[in-house]
Formats: structure tokens, C-alpha cells, sequence
């Protein structure tokens, strides 16, 4: 291949020997690798070199590299951008999150030393999406029937009984390809209309495979993307969209992605009352993790958050994170609401929840996603 074609990574980082081990992984994988040693000069170099991913330092001996991921994200928006630092985890991960809110794609930050397969696997990931999704390519891989619903079983902590079930969608193209959610996610928040459309074809969905999932008791979350909160329509779609279905409104919980901008309060409050009116559960999912937390909860009819998989994992190792699980599950019982720990893995992770008083839990430790057919089969066999 001609090397103008090649993929192109830009290492910016004092160290010169972090830039050297960077650029030989990067050369090595059939990435064209351009190495600088300051933000200053990467700013320069960046429209030009056009890098289809950007490995950042944090740290730099007349400053810091954060100030200038505002300038990264005029010039190449939605550029994608890894953190290479020394720093402790919380302040990478604090950095991320500020990268984030300026417009910039940021990825899992690595910690220095760096790990060579993290980053392999990295630009492998990075080189499989290549092709840029649009909203267009979701609503005709939807009208094609290449979206399906998989469903991750929830269990009751107290006592370990089955509750209902989360349904998420998954993307595999005509030729096999899966597209993984984290790819086409973003690119539903991109069209208010497409999030919708979703959503309707998530209930329906749910709706006809609800033999598989429904039991005495239980509920079925579909996903309802936060762009969806301004549309005073919504609630009125999703009632056309219930009519002449085997179950009913009360059978279902509406997650609201708190990582999308709940937009304008006054209409999210609006529409998500109405839902409530029309029977079904509402929930604040990846809570901790977005915008005004604390004022949705005052503000929106909830009756479930869902504490985020990134505090639950870090559970254990993470102070931190135990003790802002333990005041979400306070806050929870406080406001009279259900809380759902998402991303459970091991038997330490329950054992912490069961402790602070969480009330329901999924992960892979309980089960993973899976077809309408196996999750009734799953039930069957659950033994609490």
C-alpha cells in the first residue's frame, strides 16, 4: 500500500523514548507515524498531517497538555485522542473527561509504562472503524433488518431472583460483520428521529419476543436516548406504537442515557411524566457520569438509576469509587427509588452491593447478552 494511504498515527510527547516505542508499535501495525515533542508543535503539524488518531502526553516542562485539546478539536472534529501519561488514573481520567466535553473523541487513556498490546489493540480497533457511520447507514441497516435485540437478564439482590431483563441492540451487517454499540451509539444521538425510530423498534421488539423474557413480576428496559427528550410527540408514538401488543406499558422500563444532555428540563419533564402516566418505569442510567445528576433526579419523574459499570468494576481496588457506590445506593433508598448496579463481574463486586443495600445487579457474573430463544432457555434454568 501506498504509504499516503496508510492510516496515520501523531505521537505527541516529550519523552523520547515513549515517542520511539510509540512510533515502532505504530510502523509496526501499518500505521504512517509522525513523532513531536510539544503540543505547540503538534498544533502546527495537525492540519496537515490530518492523524486518524492522536497518542497525547499529559505532562510537559513549561506546562500541560489539556489546554491545547480545545485547538485538536477545531481543527479536526471528533479527532481521536489517547492519553499517554505518568499520572495517577484519577487525574487521567479526569483529563479525559474534560477532552470529552471540549469535542474531542477520547479513548481509554494508557498508563505509562506503556503496554505494547494495549496500544496493538488499539490501532486494530481504530482500523476496523475506518469507515465513518452515518445516521443514513443506521436507518438502513434498520430497514434491512440487520438490527436485533439481545437481552442481558437482571436478579434481585436480597434474594437473587430473576426481575426482568435489559434489551440492547446489536448491529450485525449482511456480511456478518458485528458493529459494536460503542461504534453506533454516537451516531444515533446524532438524529433525533433515528434515536426515536429506535426506540419504537426496541419496544416492538421486546413486545414480540416477550415470551422469552416476561415472568410474574418482571420488567424489560429498552434504551431512550436523551435527544429524544425534546420531541413533545414522543409520548404519543410510543403509545400508537403500544396499541395492539401483547404487553403493556407497565411491563417496560425507559433507560435515559445520562451521558447525552437531558436538553431543555422543563420538555424532558414534560415527556417523561406523560410515559410515567402511560404505566411505564423510567430509569437514569450511567448515573454519576453525566450532566446535573442530582438536578434530574429533583426535577424527573424516576423511579430507577443505574449506577455506571465504571464504578462497580472499581469497587475493591478504588476507595473512590466504593464510597461513591455507597452514596448512590443511599441516595437511592433516600428518594425511594430502585437501584441497578450495571457491570457486575465477580462474587467480590455482589458481596460489596449486598452490603451497601443495592437492589438489583446485572453483569456478565449473572449472564450475558443474549438471543430471545437462549434467555428464555437461561430462565428456565436459573436457580437463585
Amino acid at each position: 500500500m501506498n504509504d499516503l494511504h496508510l492510516p496515520r498515527a501523531l505521537i505527541v510527547d516529550d519523552d523520547p523514548d515513549a515517542r520511539a516505542i510509540l512510533h515502532r508499535v505504530c510502523t509496526g501495525a501499518g500505521w504512517r507515524s509522525l513523532t513531536l515533542e510539544s503540543p505547540e508543535l503538534a498544533i502546527k503539524a495537525i492540519g496537515e498531517f490530518r492523524p486518524d488518531v492522536i497518542f497525547w502526553d499529559l505532562t510537559y516542562p513549561d506546562g500541560d497538555g489539556v489546554a491545547q485539546l480545545t485547538r485538536v478539536a477545531q481543527i479536526i472534529p471528533k479527532a481521536n485522542v489517547v492519553l499517554v501519561s505518568g499520572c495517577e488514573p484519577e487525574v487521567l481520567r479526569s483529563a479525559q473527561r474534560v477532552g470529552a466535553r471540549m469535542g474531542v473523541r477520547m479513548h481509554e487513556p494508557i498508563e505509562k509504562p506503556v503496554s505494547l498490546a494495549t496500544v496493538r489493540a488499539l490501532l486494530a480497533q481504530l482500523r476496523e472503524g475506518d469507515a465513518v457511520l452515518t445516521p443514513v447507514d443506521l436507518r438502513a441497516a434498520l430497514n434491512d433488518g440487520q438490527i436485533s435485540m439481545a437481552y442481558q437478564p437482571k436478579v434481585r439482590l436480597s434474594d437473587g431472583a430473576y426481575v426482568g431483563v435489559e434489551a440492547l441492540g446489536r448491529w450485525t451487517r449482511s456480511d456478518g460483520v458485528a458493529i459494536p454499540p460503542s461504534v453506533f451509539i454516537p451516531v444515533v444521538e446524532m438524529d433525533r428521529q433515528l434515536a426515536r425510530d429506535l426506540l419504537l423498534f426496541g419496544l416492538d421488539r421486546a413486545s414480540t419476543e416477550a415470551e422469552a423474557w416476561r415472568r410474574p413480576g418482571t420488567r424489560c428496559a429498552v434504551n431512550l436516548s436523551a435527544t429524544c427528550l425534546n420531541d413533545l410527540t414522543l409520548p404519543d408514538y410510543v403509545l400508537k406504537a403500544a396499541v395492539g401488543r401483547d404487553a403493556r406499558a407497565s411491563d417496560f422500563v425507559l433507560e435515559v442515557t445520562e451521558t447525552a444532555s437531558l436538553g431543555e428540563p422543563d420538555r424532558s419533564e414534560e415527556v417523561l411524566t406523560r410515559l410515567r402516566i402511560q404505566g411505564y418505569q423510567v430509569s437514569l442510567d450511567d448515573f454519576g457520569t453525566g450532566h446535573s445528576s442530582l438536578l434530574h433526579l429533583q426535577r424527573m419523574p424516576f423511579s430507577e438509576l443505574k449506577i455506571d459499570r465504571q464504578f462497580v468494576v472499581a469497587m475493591g481496588e478504588d476507595r473512590r469509587a466504593e464510597q461513591i457506590v455507597h452514596m448512590m445506593v443511599s441516595l437511592g433508598k433516600a428518594l425511594g427509588v430502585t437501584t441497578v448496579a450495571e457491570g457486575v463481574e465477580t462474587s467480590a463486586q455482589i458481596a460489596h452491593l449486598t452490603e451497601l443495600g443495592c437492589d438489583v445487579i446485572q453483569g456478565y457474573f449473572i449472564a450475558r447478552p443474549m438471543s430471545a430463544d437462549q434467555c428464555a432457555a437461561w430462565i428456565e434454568d436459573y436457580k437463585p
